[in-house]
């Protein structure tokens, strides 16, 4: 039995769909089925049952989940114990996306111990992808835009950022001193690809828009041109120093804050089977004691 397909395993049992857990995975659908269908022969009995629009696990893979689990922690906890002995000091990897610098320096830091005790290692990774690489075991922290529900993960808020909407700077929007529902009748809401808006004030908004387009730009500056061009707009953090806001925000954009006011919340997640002494423990206690509340921007 290979420790990947155990992965591969979980994967599919926490999204109960194929197609999901291949995307978390960064694999094809096809090698993960394969993988599934080696387990099953293996194992010798039917992990998934497969219908047309659903899958859902047979009562041998609900007895399998906890025992792999189990086997992905205590495989993983053993390669990092012996990486920590062999190099004195141990490694976290921190993914993170979108954040200001000077709070993920906080992090960064409160993690290492000013350095003395561990080697914190910066991952930038867009925010949806981090919950299967911390499931993975591919990243030990990460830093996500929206709540973690799933529970194998524990998070702690650390950023609370009052939110706007970058518009084109045009008389009629430049002249506002908020932005209301109202604002957006004309205008199409980008989204920067799988991004939540299941914040309830945010979700009035793209209600009220005459469009909601999720987008993916690979050239650099590609939002701010579409704002910039006219008959666009997006969600934009209020906080000159952060860094969407400073990627949209170009000559031709301006930012209006959202009316009434309205914040998202950035967290540190984390495997919560890895929160004891032996493992993250000491790195979450300096963290917790560095973020007692979440910066307000």
């Amino acid at each position: 039995m290979e420790l990947r397909h155990l992965r591969y395993f979980l994967a599919v049992a926490e999204t109960l769909n194929f197609g999901r857990a291949a995307q978390r995975l960064h694999i094809a659908p096809s090698p993960l089925s394969r993988a599934i269908q080696q387990l099953e022969a293996e194992i010798g009995g039917q992990l998934f049952t497969r219908h047309t629009r659903k899958v859902e696990l047979t009562v041998l893979g609900m007895a399998l989940v906890p025992r792999a689990e189990r086997a992905i922690t205590e495989v993983d906890s053993l390669a990092r114990e012996m990486h920590k002995r062999a190099r004195g000091r141990a490694d976290v990897t921190l993914a993170f996306r979108s954040v200001p610098h000077d709070v993920l320096r906080q992090v960064a830091t409160a993690a290492s111990g000013d350095g003395a005790e561990v080697d914190v290692r910066l991952r930038p990774l867009i925010s949806h992808t981090q919950v299967g690489a911390l499931l993975a075991g591919d990243i030990d922290l990460g830093i996500v835009h929206a709540p973690v529900d799933h529970r194998s993960l524990s998070s702690l808020p650390i950023l609370v950022e009052t939110m706007g909407i970058a518009l084109p700077a045009e008389e009629r929007y430049t002249q506002l001193s908020a932005a209301s529902v109202e604002t957006l009748a004309e205008l199409t809401l980008l989204l920067p690809a799988a991004t939540d808006i299941s914040n309830a004030a945010m979700e009035r908004y793209g209600a009220a828009a005459r469009d909601v387009l999720a987008v993916e730009f690979d050239i650099v500056g590609g939002f701010a041109a579409l704002i910039a061009g006219g008959g666009h707009c997006c969600f934009v953090p209020v906080d000159a120093a952060a860094p969407w806001h400073q990627y949209v925000v170009v000559p031709g954009v301006v930012v209006k804050p959202l009316a009434p006011r309205t914040a998202t919340t950035t967290f540190l997640a984390w495997r919560s089977s890895r929160d004891n002494d032996g493992d993250l423990g000491q790195v979450l206690h300096r963290i917790r004691a560095a973020f007692p509340e979440p910066v307000q921007r």
